[in-house]
């Protein structure tokens, strides 16, 4: 490197949000490395095979695919021709105790079985049409003009004034005034399962979850979530970025509130002026900068932004049983009882929600053979490192227990679980917190994609308003553009007064 050559920007992180930085620097001219704690780049949205058995290490299927489709868009990158997707065409099966099935998937097409069936089905359709009318500009506005743009609380009001009279509340309330039927509202409210938090708790601006199983549907990259940071990963191989997995940051040096580099968990230093870590933001203020180093703003985030909930991922490979045809299976009590599914209890859960991914994509198993997945709430602590191995068994068993009373005849072949610890641990979420920050708070919460010390940026789940693929991918893009943009009014010439 020349006297005159500047350092790449180090990217700390291989997930999405890292790969997706990389790129958007390495396409503006700007040379990057990535540093990846882990053997493997993908983090959250990669695949790992395990005796025939392709199961995902987060993130299960695709919502809002228009909008993963323009963060490929921005990156220079086809999505139809680098991913090719399946949609899903039965996403949601939801049982209840009383007998009655519940097929959803759109305002037109989802269904009732049981009892006075054919009414119900009316009355599901019309409630969801009266939902998707009412809420469908507001998804349409979000996906458009808010998300994709740098999270801010006054853009995203500016954006979304007119609609705020119908955003408050939450969504048991909201529910409840489109669908009068107990049955019907228990299997709307559990297409929110996935949030960590009952309808009681839970803003009514978060039925936007549904809104996107209704305006989009739900989809699944054929190989499984890995698809999509593989495809990533193949943009960077061209552009000859490389990936250091294995390479695990131990610190980010600063002198003079700038970064100068970072030091590894073996000793190197690599030296950077400017660094976007894509890991959270939690991590970055607690373990990778020093307590001297740390702005005021970042460590006023640390103490006031909420948590999501922790999970213990319980994946099988198995055959036998007969399976319903449908994505995701949620067997639930009404919608005023189900703080009982994000609560882990002793015994045999009553109530169970699993997806099954080959119901869609067949090849992640052998032949004739399933793949299923649970996420059981671990609850009951303050900190992951609570949570035992006791705990996890017994969770695990129970859950499997569980299963296997609501699928007779299903024999296990292989068990792949991952607990608080190896969230945190293996997929680097801080306190195992699957979503970093939980659901529903708003973007003044979130971690600036600015630190506020010179030449650091912070991308990944802590500094976006949402979660998922999509908003991942669009974190990274955003905190490498706010890089640029500094960059560019860095070398900008200054103006000087004129000198009588």
């Amino acid at each position: 490197m020349s006297r005159t050559e500047k350092p790449p920007v180090v990217v700390i992180g291989a997930g999405l949000a890292g790969l997706a930085a990389a790129l958007a620097l390495t396409r503006q001219g700007v040379p990057a490395i990535i540093m990846e704690a882990s053997d493997e780049a993908g983090g959250c949205c990669s695949t790992t095979t395990v005796d025939g058995f392709a199961f995902n290490n987060g993130a299960v299927y695709v919502a809002v695919p228009s909008l993963l489709r323009a963060s490929f868009q921005r990156l220079g990158l086809n999505f139809e021709d680098e991913v090719p997707m399946t949609p899903i065409a039965r996403p949601l099966l939801t049982r209840l105790d009383s007998g009655t099935a519940v097929h959803l998937s759109d305002a037109r097409t989802s269904y009732v079985e049981g009892e006075r069936s054919n009414e119900r089905t009316q009355r599901l359709q019309e409630g969801l049409g009266r939902l998707q009318q009412t809420w469908g500009p507001i998804y349409r506005t979000l996906v458009r003009d808010v998300l994709p743009q740098e999270p801010s609380l006054l853009g995203m009001l500016s954006r979304l004034w007119r609609y705020l009279p119908r955003m408050g509340g939450q969504v048991d309330t909201l529910i409840a005034s489109c669908f009068c039927d107990d049955d019907l509202q228990a299997a709307v409210a559990s297409t929110l399962l996935y949030t960590g938090l009952p309808p009681d708790r839970l803003p009514a601006t978060q039925i936007i979850g549904l809104l996107a199983l209704l305006e989009e549907g739900f989809h699944l990259p054929r190989g499984g979530m890995g698809a999509i940071s593989a495809a990533l990963q193949r943009a960077l191989r061209r552009m000859s970025v490389p990936i250091h997995c294995g390479a695990r940051v131990r610190e980010i040096i600063v002198e003079n509130q700038a970064v100068r580099g970072i030091t590894l968990a073996n000793g190197d230093r690599v030296s950077a002026d400017r660094i976007i870590a894509t890991c959270s933001g939690f991590e970055v203020v607690r373990h990778l900068l020093t307590s001297s180093a740390v702005p005021r703003r970042l460590a006023a985030k640390v103490r006031s932004a909420p948590l999501s909930h922790r999970a213990v991922a319980i994946q099988i490979g198995c055959s036998g049983g007969v399976l319903p045809d449908a994505f995701i299976v949620n067997h639930v009590p009404s919608m005023s009882q189900q703080a009982a599914l994000h609560t882990s209890g002793p015994g045999i859960p009553r109530w169970l929600a699993y997806t099954n991914p080959t119901a869609v994509a067949p090849e992640l198993a052998p032949r004739g053979m399933s793949v299923l997945e649970l996420y059981a709430p671990a609850t009951g602590i303050q900190s992951a490192s609570e949570w035992t191995k006791t705990m996890t068994q017994t969770l695990v068993s129970n859950s499997l227990h569980a299963l296997q009373l609501r699928v007779p005849g299903l024999s296990i072949k292989c068990i792949r679980v991952m607990d608080p610890h190896d969230f945190a641990r293996r997929r680097h979420l801080h306190e195992g917190a699957l979503y970093g920050i939980a659901p529903g708070t708003t973007p003044d919460k979130f971690f600036p994609h600015r630190s506020g010390l010179c030449g650091l940026y912070l991308g990944g789940q802590t500094t976006f308003p949402e979660y998922g693929v999509p908003s991942a991918i669009l974190s990274g893009i955003q905190a490498a553009e706010a890089l640029l943009k500094d960059m560019r009014a860095s070398s900008r010439p200054v103006a000087r007064a004129a000198v009588s």
